[in-house]
């Protein structure tokens, strides 16, 4: 595709036979583009800009080319204007080319699956029906307004922010810009000029700037693994000329966060407090950037970022829980305080129903679908280097506190595999002796982790999803 930002009349061959225009120039321009209106012509290097009434607008146009300003200084209106070049006359059309709203959707998950998030403090869901970035009017005062950045806070989005968007990792989403019809120097004029649209990397599935909003699709996916992609689309507003040569009329940009989840939340209870938090799959999907879109993947990720990187530790004095509860003793009933953890609101001492909490928490809001299990009971354990510890032990509790009354792991929902990131296991062929060596809770089939974990008989007895707020 060909953009002339300049033309150097030296380089154009107007031969009295041909079909050349007199004056090559683009059929639109945006005063408030940074671009200057630029041209050639056969018949002289100085131009003359003239409203629809006929009245000179602006003077001397040269080769450095026009600003979009009349002879006083100020911006000139939108509107249809005549260029005259000697005795040669083009037309040129002065429009005004700004978004005033995005909005991204999907197609069923075919190719592309948005899921809708949840700013907890707020208490608030995305409507998917809404722009995720938007602004009052395309410019003020002759100055344009773009499209806001993405917040950066983590709650609610102030005014005049824009919002984080959340698309199975593999999507290639869909968006529909919509195109400011008003603006300071007076109506768009968006009809005039054959005014179309390109994005590299996107293409147009329809609409046009005259129609008033333009609907894209992303060409690749998102990525090939979990994480966070955040870009800026640029939108490059062109005009087609009567030749079919295009030129730029205005770049703009839409800045985006996108989370690249494994899909939608795969928790079992219905509602919006289910969806995935903005405050909780952020600092979680940045962790692990990269890892690989397979639930497995996913989960044993978050086990060692937990166990890892948040500088948490267990709780050696009483083994007690700190943000999970078991709802009247129920041991099927497990309930997270997601909200207090994300805050550490009772602070970085952990015990194993937490740790599970933890897991299944992130784990089903990114669409890693996970159940906790309880093991039981009081049983005597092999060695084991307990969250936030710094060495092996059969005995975290001291002399005489050498097992557990029972041990809260995160499971899949057929108990095919184990997740642990309250402990590392140790992964020699002598589990109950000295010395010792790391093995994470990664995926490990449940009879091993039995096996490593105590020499008596303990049992998974209880397994569920459990709750959250």
């Amino acid at each position: 595709m060909l953009f002339f930002l300049a033309c150097d009349p030296s380089q154009i061959d107007f031969k009295e036979d041909s079909d050349a225009p007199a004056i090559v120039a683009a059929p639109a321009y945006d005063p408030l583009s940074g671009l200057a209106w630029t041209f050639a012509s056969d018949a002289g290097n100085t131009a003359r800009i003239l409203n629809s009434s006929g009245a000179q607008v602006r003077g001397e146009v040269g080769a450095q080319g026009w600003d979009g300003r009349d002879d006083s200084g100020m911006i000139v209106s939108t509107g249809d204007y005549t260029v005259e070049v000697g005795e040669a006359t083009t037309s040129l059309s002065v429009v005004r080319a700004g978004l005033v709203a995005a909005y991204a959707d999907d197609d069923d998950g075919t190719t592309a699956l948005r899921v809708p998030l949840y700013w907890h403090r707020a208490g608030a869901v995305q409507a998917a029906s809404e722009a995720f970035s938007a602004v009052a009017s395309i410019d003020q005062g002759g100055v344009v307004t773009p499209l806001p950045d993405v917040g950066a806070s983590l709650g609610l989005p102030a005014a005049g922010e824009g919002e984080p968007l959340a698309y199975r990792w593999d999507s290639r989403p869909v968006l529909t810009l919509t195109f400011g019809d008003e603006s300071g120097l007076g109506a768009a004029n968006l009809a005039a000029g054959e005014l179309s649209v390109v994005a590299e990397g996107w293409t147009v599935l329809g609409g046009s700037p005259a129609a008033g909003t333009v609907t894209l699709q992303r060409d690749t996916a998102l990525g090939a693994t979990l994480g966070v992609t955040e870009e800026t689309l640029s939108i490059e507003v062109v005009s087609t000329g009567d030749d079919g040569t295009v030129y730029p009329v205005n770049t703009l940009a839409v800045p985006m966060r996108v989370y690249r989840v494994l899909g939608e939340s795969t928790w079992y209870e219905e509602g919006d407090l289910y969806r995935p938090w903005v405050a909780a799959i952020d600092p979680a999907l940045r962790a692990i950037e990269g890892t690989g879109p397979t639930r497995e993947a996913a989960l044993d990720a978050l086990v060692s970022w937990v166990y890892e990187d948040l500088d948490l530790e267990y709780d050696t004095r009483y083994g007690a829980s700190a943000y999970t509860t078991y709802v009247r003793n129920d041991w099927d009933r497990a309930h997270f305080d997601m909200s207090a953890f994300i805050d550490l609101r009772y602070g970085t001492t952990v015990n194993c129903t937490d740790c599970a909490g933890i897991i299944v928490g992130y784990g089903n809001m990114i669409g890693a679908q996970a159940e906790y299990a309880i093991i039981g009971w009081n049983f005597d354990l092999n060695y084991i280097l307990a969250i936030g510890g710094d060495e092996y032990t059969h005995c975290p509790f001291g002399n005489g506190g050498c097992g557990f009354s029972y041990h809260a792991v995160t499971v899949s929902e057929t108990l095919g595999a184990v997740w642990d990131a309250t402990l590392a296991l140790d992964g020699d062929d002598d589990p109950g002796s000295e010395p010792n060596e790391l093995l994470m809770v990664h995926t490990i089939e449940p009879t091993e982790y039995l096996d490593r974990l105590s020499p008596d008989r303990a049992t998974y007895d209880y397994q569920a999803q459990g709750t959250m707020q």
